[in-house]
């Protein structure tokens, strides 16, 4: 049989509760050292890497906000032409 080591009691303290000590502030310095570390494990793309991924954003913008654009202007026309159907306009 498993013992239930928990209890109700609000006296009593689990262990599970207890609050975990506080760290250690580090200080300033240690702090910028440790940025720089980090800074130095970025590894960075390469001028034509970004020159290409620029070039896919740019690309892929204009055809999306030629889609949006042909379906606005669809969409305009139909209900325009819905309007004058129903003669609303």
């Amino acid at each position: 049989m498993e013992q239930n080591t928990t209890t109700n009691n609000p006296n009593v303290k689990n262990e599970s509760s207890k609050k975990p000590e506080k760290a250690k502030k580090s200080k300033f310095s240690e702090t910028v050292a440790d940025h720089k570390a980090e800074f130095k494990k970025i590894i960075w793309p390469s001028r034509s890497e970004v020159g290409k991924k620029t070039v896919t954003v740019l690309v892929t913008s204009v055809i999306i906000g030629a889609i949006v654009f042909c379906m606005d202007t669809v969409f305009t026309t139909l209900q325009s032409l819905a309007m004058n159907l129903m003669g609303l306009m």
